[in-house]
């Protein structure tokens, strides 16, 4: 797969999209989200990039920590990946991404939608933004 500079971190998230649609072709439809997680996971480190799973960050408000959120996959550091399997990805989804991506300093996710038609969807925050704020 070809990397596009225009999009921050192409060579990972084109990766992470062709294990993806690996794992999609290999597992049936209807397995629990987990299950295509750590799938997933082992795709991505067939490709050599490196996983992580479940990935604990603290939520910090006037640099105190108020509570944490767990992100489904951190990949070689710098993707984020939002594994789901629901009809279709919906705002809920969206939004539940871009908070990660707000609290945190990644700044590429990938919603993975694992159902009979597999989605994709691709969002970025960059830092340069959230730091404006």
């Amino acid at each position: 797969m070809a990397t596009d500079n225009k999009y921050l971190h192409s060579d990972i998230t084109n990766l992470i999209l062709q294990a993806f649609y690996t794992v999609s072709n290999k597992l049936p439809f209807g397995l629990t989200t987990d299950v295509y997680k750590r799938a997933l996971a082992a795709e991505c480190e067939f490709l050599e990039l490196k996983s992580e799973s479940d990935k604990e960050i603290n939520i910090l408000y006037r640099q105190k920590i108020i509570g944490s959120l767990i992100i489904d996959l951190v990949i070689n550091d710098s993707v984020i990946v939002k594994v789901i399997s629901d009809e279709n990805i919906n705002e809920h989804h969206s939004i539940d991404a871009k908070n990660q991506l707000r609290l945190t300093e990644y700044e590429v996710c990938l919603i993975l939608n694992f159902t009979l038609e597999s989605q994709h969807k691709r969002l970025v925050f960059t830092n340069d933004i959230k730091n404006k704020n």
